[in-house]
């Protein structure tokens, strides 16, 4: 019998579950099994330490006479590394560690001296298709579940266990720099084209044809059957002029602010220089900068956040909602109504559009199956997502009536009060006591527009944006009156839509358009005195967002955001003050994006030109020839940025939104902040609080109104006097 001692040092040493299985068979095929805690397998530190022990167990053991590798997971194989494990690296020396040891396990793997077999079904992306490129040959099932891809890029990283060697020595060098530079799955039908994988089989004959197959190769080894021959030489002269291409294309198109692509490219350029080994060290190398690095961080958690927000959303809508939308209706037949009907059916929703006059309802009805039997937007793009045919369950009509049946209706007309709350009682009329009652204004106030209703409790706001085709946000927002079901079911909408829904409490704006139109009011206030035009499109453009201000306000329409510029400072105050640019600019005609109309000249297949010299002339404004110096640039950066800014940390302080990563979500996917800054208030963080204030206060000194400075958020000059920060540290 063992004594007390023996069993308090058992319990004190247990192990953590194991992640990997190694199953012996008596024909000598064995296979390793991944089966990672949790829904997916990754590639996280406990994994490769498992898998290094058992590579060793597994090259020592005569009995094995080829190797499988595969899933215990019905529908996953390997989807990459440990993100959380990358964000928790404390030291430059703690990720190249990391990348070099798991490295060292990918060569043991490749040099096992036995034939290998990766059998994938479901997701084979990052690192586990690195290590299936260790393995003899590749099987993939044909299902739709299977995706292959190196996404490491998107996350401001590179493939750091092998990819940018193994890859181009597999496939030509052109295929691989696109495959990895994309960063997109690819459908196994693609990677079998591409000879990233060797063969696709049905989902139920995989493991059958992957012992098969490691039979076979088995067997050619011991008849001294010459392997497959490595991939021929390309030419180095064409190698060099490609490298040269796609590093000026990168350059050009990124300006600079992701470091990872270029990093790939020189990686793969070492592939067809250097040995391996030398390859893979350089990959460790610069897999470790990118790792410690901001711009990986951020684009992580941004992957992070919009992942835990889709994903809460969709439960709240799972237990609170006693019943989801099956039958959206939809009151406006304009380009949003259109494009909102579009999706829904899409996904399988039955729709009731209800049109402004009778004289429509053909057109539109057909217009809509058009869309739907062809696949392509009723703007003409193309449709995201689920294609269906064209007898969808749509039914068009210039009568309330129509919407009798629905789980919600989506008031989509003109962004007009008086019109708006005219449309909001009529819908009230017509629909069943449970309908939830939807708005998608983009500005206005709930609690007004909704003050009319008999039933407020059901009133919420949906505002999706334009074009909905590519705009993957919707701000959910909420009166104080909203009930609980009403917000579980259009949160069930948004996501049933494969949207991302962003709650937010009912404030002038929400937060997208409250931020941008500060950040379009701070451009025009500096065109107004005198800044070139080009010069502040430009800074833009440096910093990160994917357009100059004027050039948004062309793409958003020039009514449309002194509309809601109005409503803002009606709301609060000076700081909205709409420019005198602006104003007049609304006043003269100029619509926004059009032939002759816009603050660009747009010729009739949408390109940009040059400002429009009617818009300069009228308001006296200037673009100069000159290039500004790079103080200029940041001194402009920080009057169209900052104020912006300064305007997150409001709407944190007044609970317009709960959390700042839900903010900065927003703002990335709903207005394009740079991904890789993180959003407004991990760029306040990186930054440093009390930085950000000084040059704020510079900023503000710099644009009175009336005399008066504008002060720094409170919350803002709170957190600075306490050392907080928006994110604890672990969070980036």
């Amino acid at each position: 019998m063992q004594n007390s001692s023996t069993d308090k040092s058992s319990l004190g040493t247990l192990q953590p579950p194991r992640t990997l299985r190694l199953d012996r068979a008596p024909d000598g095929v064995a296979t390793l099994w991944f089966d990672c805690a949790g829904k997916v397998n990754v590639l996280g530190d406990a994994t490769m330490k498992e898998l290094r022990e058992l590579v060793k167990e597994i090259a020592a053991d005569k009995s094995i006479k080829a190797l499988i590798i595969a899933s215990a997971k019905p529908d996953t194989f390997v989807s990459g590394a440990d993100l959380h494990e990358l964000l928790a690296f404390e030291s430059l020396q703690a990720a190249h560690r990391l990348a070099s040891e798991g490295q060292a396990v990918f060569n043991s793997l490749e040099n096992l001296g036995k034939p290998t077999v990766a059998a994938i079904h479901g997701p084979c992306l990052g690192g586990g298709l690195e290590a299936a490129l260790c393995t003899t040959r590749r099987i993939a099932t044909n299902s739709h579940l299977t995706i292959i891809g190196l996404p490491e890029v998107r996350l401001g990283l590179i493939p750091g266990l092998g990819g940018t060697q193994r890859l181009p020595r597999l496939i030509p060098v052109k295929q691989a720099l696109d495959f990895i530079l994309e960063a997109a799955p690819t459908s196994p039908e693609k990677a079998l084209e591409l000879g990233i994988i060797d063969e696709l089989v049905e989902p139920e004959n995989l493991q059958g044809r992957a012992r098969a197959l490691a039979l076979q190769l088995f067997d050619e080894c011991e008849k001294n059957i010459a392997p497959r021959p490595p991939k021929a030489a390309e030419d180095p002269e064409k190698l060099k002029k490609l490298f040269a291409l796609m590093e000026r294309s990168v350059k050009i198109r990124l300006k600079g602010h992701y470091p990872a692509p270029l990093k790939a490219i020189d990686c793969v350029r070492l592939s067809q220089t250097t040995e391996l080994k030398d390859g893979l060290a350089k990959e460790a190398e610069y897999f470790s900068e990118l790792a410690f690095g901001n711009t990986s961080r951020n684009l992580i958690q941004f992957f992070f956040s919009q992942d835990f927000v889709t994903r809460s959303a969709a439960r709240t809508a799972e237990r609170t909602a006693k019943q989801p939308v099956k039958t959206l209706g939809i009151v406006g037949s304009g380009i949003m109504g259109m494009e909102i009907a579009h999706f829904a059916l899409a996904q399988g929703m039955s729709v009731r559009l209800k049109t402004s006059g009778k004289a429509k309802e053909d057109q539109i009805r057909q217009a809509l199956q058009k869309a739907m039997s062809s696949g392509e937007q009723s703007s003409g793009e193309q449709i995201i997502g689920e294609q269906t045919s064209a007898d969808n369950d749509i039914a068009v009509s210039s009568d309330y009536a129509i919407l009798k049946d629905c789980d919600l209706v989506l008031e989509a007309v003109l962004e007009d009060f008086k019109i708006k709350e005219a449309v909001l009682c009529e819908i009230e009329k017509h629909v069943s006591e449970d309908c939830v009652i939807a708005t998608n204004t983009s500005a206005l106030e709930l609690i007004e527009l909704g003050q009319n209703l008999k039933n407020p409790k059901r009133f919420i706001g949906t505002h999706f944006f334009y074009p909905v085709d590519k705009m993957t946000l919707v701000e959910v927002a909420s009166h104080p009156n909203t009930s609980n079901e009403a917000n579980a079911r259009a949160l069930g909408l948004v996501t049933a839509l494969k949207k991302t829904p962003i709650s937010v409490k009912d404030s002038t704006g929400f937060i997208v358009n409250r931020l941008l139109t500060s950040h379009l009011l701070e451009a025009s206030r500096l065109a107004d005195e005198g800044v070139p035009l080009n010069w502040l499109e430009e800074a833009a453009l440096q910093f990160g967002l994917p357009m100059g201000p004027f050039t948004l306000v062309d793409e958003l329409g020039v009514k449309l955001c002194i509309t809601v510029a109005k409503e803002l400072y009606a709301s609060f105050g000076e700081r909205f003050t709409p420019p005198t640019v602006m104003k007049d600019s609304d006043a003269a005609g100029f619509t926004g994006k059009s032939v002759d109309n816009g603050l660009f000249i747009w010729d009739a297949s949408g390109r940009k030109g040059d400002f429009n010299p009617r818009f300069v002339t009228l308001n006296k404004l200037t673009v100069s020839a000159e290039k500004p110096d790079q103080a200029t640039v940041q001194l402009l950066q920080d009057r169209l940025i900052l104020p912006m800014v300064d305007e997150a940390a409001r709407c944190l302080e007044e609970k317009v939104v709960r959390k700042a990563r839900e903010l900065d979500l927003a703002m990335i996917i709903g207005a394009g902040f740079p991904a890789f800054r993180g959003g407004p208030l991990r760029y306040a963080d990186q930054t440093g609080i009390a930085d950000l204030i000084a040059r704020l206060q510079k900023v503000y000194e710099m644009m009175p109104v009336d005399g008066q400075v504008r002060k720094v958020s409170t919350l803002l000059t709170t957190m600075n006097e306490q050392g907080r920060r928006f994110y604890a540290s672990g969070e980036g």
